[in-house]
């Protein structure tokens, strides 16, 4: 892993980025983005959205096994018997553990078919915590130290993704699709910069081992250019 992360900052260096910071959240992603302290960031599809609505613009878009939009499926132990029928007459409440509050897989679009299914998450659940990521979640939920979390998912097994901890869960229900994540430019650029960083991403995946190394980084197969608004509609789970 050490060596992929140094593989990683010898290719942006390479594309003349000149640094590279990591966030502990999305929301800090975006407020960082938006306030032009990052140039380019690999975000979520909402912070993808919220910075393409305030003039900023989504590079790429990740490809994964040919797939360029994903859904979130919320997961419940096997041996467990809710249902979401349970949850909306409040027979049973769950405790529920989720990745971040702008993780679209882990958190908004899970939220937002409990809605559409009648189910109101502000009262469906015993308790709610964010973990930070999707391995610390599941983890979670195997260990009984919560009932229900989500993850996001294309065609790709689940297994495939995430390993034989898998087999431990089961499905409780499939969300609608979201654009996958993206590369997403600051809206502060001007037109010279920004075409500037989009000409050294496209240097970058026409390497080939500048390419393998970004798509092992951010677990992906491939990357397009997305048509200008694509993530707009994903506005309405925020």
């Amino acid at each position: 892993m050490l060596e992929l992360a140094r593989e990683f900052a010898d290719v942006l260096f390479g594309a003349s980025f000149e640094t590279i910071i990591p966030f502990k959240t999305y929301e800090a992603l975006q407020q960082a983005v938006l306030a032009g302290e990052v140039d380019a960031a690999w975000g979520p599809p909402l912070v993808c959205a919220r910075v393409e609505a305030a003039g900023g613009m989504v590079a790429l878009r990740a490809v994964r096994h040919g797939e360029v939009t994903y859904r979130s499926v919320l997961l419940v132990r096997v041996q467990d018997q809710y249902e979401l029928a349970a949850l909306r007459t409040g027979e049973a409440r769950p405790r529920a553990v989720w990745v971040d509050a702008s993780s679209m897989g882990g958190y908004l679009l899970p939220r937002a078919h409990l809605r559409k299914a009648g189910i109101d998450p502000a009262t469906a659940f015993l308790t709610e915590r964010m973990l930070g990521s999707y391995t610390a979640c599941f983890d979670a939920v195997l260990d009984a130290d919560a009932d229900l979390t989500a993850s996001f998912l294309g065609k790709t097994e689940l297994e495939t993704m995430w390993g034989d901890k898998m087999r431990r869960l089961r499905p409780l229900a499939y969300s609608d699709e979201v654009p996958n994540d993206g590369v997403v430019l600051a809206p502060g650029l001007s037109s010279a910069q920004r075409a500037a960083l989009v000409g050294n991403l496209r240097k970058l995946l026409a390497n080939a081992r500048s390419h393998d190394v970004l798509c092992s980084v951010f677990t992906v197969t491939g990357f397009e250019q997305p048509p200008p608004g694509t993530y707009a509609p994903v506005l309405q789970f925020a």
